[in-house]
């Protein structure tokens, strides 16, 4: 019985390749560079990460135009310490127009980690930087927000009095001077990764929760930090992963993205697929629903929620990049697949925005070699090298998967003059066959074990997935 294995895709936005939209993919060099944030300024883009420098870690910062070209470049730091920013997004414009970045400073002498606030103007030179919690403790900010009193909320870890750590909530007035802070956690380790103000001036954390087995965490507070709520997210049995971003509709309802292990490989390593979450106002649960390959290295980068309401994310299907596309139901409207030029290891894109012309720009980190990598997309997501823009359908299917060494095509009837290509992980054509009308089967004894992209053209029309080759 023909058994459909993996979601097939049509590309339908082509033919806006040679529009007007200004898209690229582009790496940029340094020691051990990575980008974790990117801004969206009047004149080009900032891009904000880190590189190291004579065995210290330097925040760096880059301005490119609206094309990706280099405009200057800026590091952050001094020759005593090791300078951290928080984790993905954690560089935010403020209400003044200036920014702000969440993060810590390390002495590389006694491993003292102080929680570091920086101010910065719109050129990005420094207005002020403020430490907190200067001791041998393990504690760091990993981002924050600014609040609608003109103040900050910082989220991150502390093991003062939890040799585990326990999720942190720093409140700080317009200047950084420290109102309060409150810890929430459990028996094992806890992390907050990210935090949203609520309608009601109130505070919903994500991060990490060490009880049992590693999930998602979510910890709803009021104005003052006092927690309301709190639940966790994931298989009970494993270790799933951490909610890096949160985002809350025009409606007042919020989005999580979460891992969610489904098979166990071997301790610690686990196959997992990705989940959306939905909650309504009062957080109860709307939908719950998994996509995406399920394999090792499956997981979400971040989210942003488009003007029209629908959600766009960046995701890995094992460890291929891509830029997911759904309803604000959750449905799957499309999936575009990107690689980084001349790297061959791991790659994420861990921050995003919607631009004005309605595509979108994004940032992260490639390795083999290891570079920062921006990419700045249409509307449809596509753009750049080594690109392709699937649609979610099922009018063609192959089997099996994982195959040997023969795949079989279920094709419409519509299609004619069918070509097959068989690209790699690196985008290179491997194999490219015509399907005559009484064919549908291609010998793929010749590749290598491996994942393998595959593109069909027929009359006009793309269809495109992966195969796993054993």
């Amino acid at each position: 019985m023909n058994k459909t294995i993996s979601i097939l895709f049509i590309l339908f936005c082509a033919n806006i390749l040679f529009s007007q939209d200004v898209v690229f993919n582009r790496i940029y060099t340094g020691q051990t560079p990575g980008l974790r944030n990117i801004i969206i300024q009047d004149d080009g883009y900032i891009g904000l990460g880190f590189d190291a420098n004579n065995g210290l870690i330097r925040i760096l910062i880059i301005k490119t135009d609206f094309y990706g070209d280099t405009l200057w470049t800026k590091t952050f730091g001094d020759p005593n310490y090791s300078y951290y920013h928080g984790t993905r997004n954690s560089l935010i414009e403020n209400i003044d127009g200036g920014y702000s970045l969440a993060g810590h400073r390390t002495n590389p002498e006694n491993d003292y980690r102080a929680c570091m606030l920086t101010k910065f103007d719109q050129d990005f030179d420094t207005i002020w930087t403020k430490l907190y919690f200067d001791n041998p403790d393990f504690t760091v900010f990993y981002n924050h927000i600014q609040t609608t009193d003109g103040g900050y909320a910082l989220v991150g870890s502390n093991d003062e009095d939890d040799s585990d750590g326990d999720v942190l909530l720093v409140k700080t007035d317009s200047e950084g001077n420290m109102l309060w802070y409150k810890k929430y956690g459990t028996s094992g380790y806890d992390a907050g990764f990210c935090i949203i103000e609520t309608p009601d001036n109130g505070f919903l954390i994500g991060g990490t929760c060490g009880l049992g087995n590693t999930d998602g965490y979510l910890i709803k507070t009021d104005i003052e930090g006092n927690q309301q709520w709190t639940k966790h997210y994931g298989n009970p049995s494993y270790h799933d992963g951490s909610i890096y971003t949160i985002a809350i509709t025009s409606q007042n309802e919020y989005i999580l993205p979460v891992g969610y292990v489904t098979t166990p490989i071997s301790e610690p390593f686990y196959n997992r697929k990705y989940r959306f979450i939905k909650l309504d106002s009062d957080l109860n649960e709307v939908w719950n629903k998994e996509y995406g390959i399920e394999a090792e290295y499956t997981s979400i980068g971040t989210i942003a929620l488009a003007e029209d309401g629908d959600i766009w994310a960046t995701v890995k299907d094992d460890n291929n990049v891509a830029l997911f596309h759904l309803s604000p139901g959750g449905d799957s409207i499309s999936k575009n697949y990107y690689s980084a030029e001349g790297s061959i290891g791991d790659m994420s894109l861990l921050s995003m925005k919607q631009t004005e012309d309605k595509g979108f720009i994004m940032a992260g980190v490639a390795y083999g070699p290891q570079v920062m990598w921006l990419i700045k997309t249409d509307s449809c997501g596509c753009g750049g090298s080594v690109v392709q823009h699937v649609f979610a359908n099922n009018e063609i299917t192959f089997y099996p998967n994982p195959t040997g060494n023969v795949l079989h095509f279920d094709m419409p009837e519509r299609a004619q003059d069918i070509n097959i290509e068989i690209y790699d992980n690196l985008g290179r054509l491997l194999i490219t066959n015509e399907l005559l009308g009484w064919q549908n089967t291609i010998d793929v004894s010749q590749l290598k074990q491996g994942n393998y992209f595959v593109r069909i053209v027929t009359d006009g029309e793309y269809w495109s997935g992966w195969f796993v080759k054993e």
